[in-house]
């Protein structure tokens, strides 16, 4: 009888012990869904943002620099002064930035709030804070032909948000959006 009762104890701890690791992991999830939903609403603001700008300054005032770091938004900036961007995943899909020394879009986020100032900047929203990186890019239509004789025909924005978390948390990878302008007339 006591034999039968400890093996009883025995499944219930193993039982409760896994519905905690359940509920963990559930947890979890749920705050990385969180942060994730957070960074692409925090993007789509930046991009409504950047598009009030008139079309002819919408341009990066300098160029950002190229980073090392896979989960820095940076790191798509090509190396070797080329001033292009990849703005897709595949890693062929590059374009030159749109750089005037008047340009309206910053380069840098450090120090910046998104409330102040247009292009890069550091975001905060309850709990989440992080980064938000602009890019303006120029676009080829190669489907235009003659109608479209420039090769600039039109200016990509690019958004890439990230998140601060705390150590030993699952940081979440930049979320990215990106639209095309057209150039008014």
């Amino acid at each position: 009888m006591v034999v039968e009762v400890l093996i009883a104890a025995l499944v219930l701890t193993v039982g409760v012990l896994g519905l905690i690791g359940a509920f963990d992991s559930a947890r979890k999830l749920t705050l990385l869904s969180e942060r994730r939903t957070a960074m692409a609403h925090r993007a789509q603001l930046e991009i409504e943002r950047l598009q009030v700008i008139p079309y002819s300054e919408l341009a990066m005032a300098s160029a950002p620099t190229h980073s090392t770091e896979a989960n820095n938004p940076d790191y798509y900036v090509k190396e070797g002064g080329t001033n292009e961007y990849q703005y897709g995943a595949a890693g062929t899909e590059a374009e030159t930035l749109a750089i005037e020394g008047t340009g309206a879009v910053s380069a840098t986020p450090t120090g910046r709030s998104c409330a102040e100032k247009v292009g890069a900047c550091e975001w905060k929203d309850g709990l989440l804070s992080g980064n938000v990186y602009d890019f303006v890019t120029w676009h080829t239509d190669k489907n235009c032909g003659a109608k479209c004789p420039a090769a600039e025909n039109y200016k990509r924005l690019t958004v890439a948000v990230t998140v601060k978390v705390p150590a030993g948390n699952h940081e979440p990878t930049p979320v990215r959006v990106s639209t095309l302008l057209a150039k008014p007339n």
